[in-house]
C-alpha cells in the first residue's frame, strides 16, 4: 500500500531518523524550518502550507517573487519562511540542477516516502532468552513476528528492521524500525513509552517499547495520552 507524507510531524520524524549526510536531507530541513516559521495558518498539513505560501508569494513560486516581498513591520515571520524557501531553491539548483519549487518538494517527499514505507515507529526490543520461553535461534533483520498491545486482543504482523545490527540472539536487546500490517486499526492509540509483546502465534518471544512514533496517524491525541503496558 502506498504511504504518503501529509504532515509536518511525519516528515520531521523521518528527517530526524535519517542519519546519513546528503543534500536532500538539508533541503528537507529548510522546508521544515519554513513550515515552522509560517504564522499565517497552522502549518501542520504540507499541502495546505504550500497552497498558502503560493497565495502569499505568488505562483509559480520563485526566488524573484520571494524577494519582491519587503518587510512592512508585520510580516517578519513570512519573510523568514520565504528566506528558507529561497535557500532551499539555491541548494537544489546547485546540487541537483533543479529550481522548480514544486519539483523540489516532490523530490523531497518521494525520497522520504521510500523510508516511510518501511516504518511506523521505532522501538527498543528485548528478546527473551530460550530459558524464558523465547526463540531457540537468532532473528534476522526483516523478521515479522506478531505485535500485541495491551489495549486490544488483536495481533498484527510487525516487521522488525534492526538498527545497526543484522542478527539478534535470544536474550539480546536491539533498537528497530517497526512496520505494522494494520496501521488503520491502531490509529490514534499509540504513545511513546508504550510497551507491547511480540509473538510467534501465542508464544511471547519478547517485549518492545515504543521510543519514537514516525507515523503520526498512530499517535494518541494530546491530552489523552497514557503509558500503557503489554498484556496477554
Amino acid at each position: 500500500m502506498d504511504r504518503h507524507i501529509l504532515t509536518y510531524s511525519t516528515l520531521w520524524n523521518l528527517v530526524n531518523l535519517d542519519t546519513s549526510d546528503h543534500k536532500e536531507k538539508d533541503i528537507a530541513k529548510l522546508f521544515l524550518i519554513a513550515m515552522l516559521d509560517w504564522k499565517r495558518t497552522d502549518p501542520t498539513n504540507i499541502s495546505e502550507f504550500i497552497k498558502d505560501l503560493k497565495v502569499y508569494f505568488g505562483t509559480p513560486l520563485t526566488k524573484d517573487k520571494i524577494d519582491s516581498k519587503k518587510f512592512d513591520g508585520r510580516n517578519a515571520w513570512d519573510i523568514e519562511a520565504g528566506s528558507s524557501i529561497s535557500e532551499l531553491i539555491d541548494l537544489s539548483t546547485e546540487f541537483y540542477n533543479e529550481a522548480d519549487f514544486d519539483k523540489i518538494i516532490g523530490n523531497i517527499l518521494n525520497h522520504y516516502e521510500q523510508e516511510f514505507s518501511k516504518v511506523d515507529f521505532i522501538a527498543e526490543l528485548k528478546y527473551l532468552t530460550t530459558e524464558q520461553g523465547g526463540r531457540k535461534t537468532p532473528a534476522y533483520s526483516g523478521y515479522r513476528p506478531q505485535v500485541k498491545f495491551g489495549f486490544t486482543e488483536m495481533q498484527t504482523s510487525g516487521q522488525q528492521t534492526f538498527i545497526d545490527k543484522e542478527i539478534v540472539y535470544p536474550g539480546e536487546t536491539v533498537n528497530a524500525k517497526i512496520k505494522i500490517l494494520s496501521p488503520d486499526f491502531f490509529a490514534g492509540n499509540l504513545t511513546e513509552g508504550m510497551k507491547f509483546e511480540f509473538r510467534e502465534g501465542s508464544k511471547i518471544i519478547g517485549i518492545g517499547q515504543i521510543t519514537d512514533i514516525i507515523n503520526d496517524k498512530l499517535e494518541k491525541p494530546a491530552g489523552n495520552k497514557s503509558i500503557a503496558t503489554s498484556g496477554a
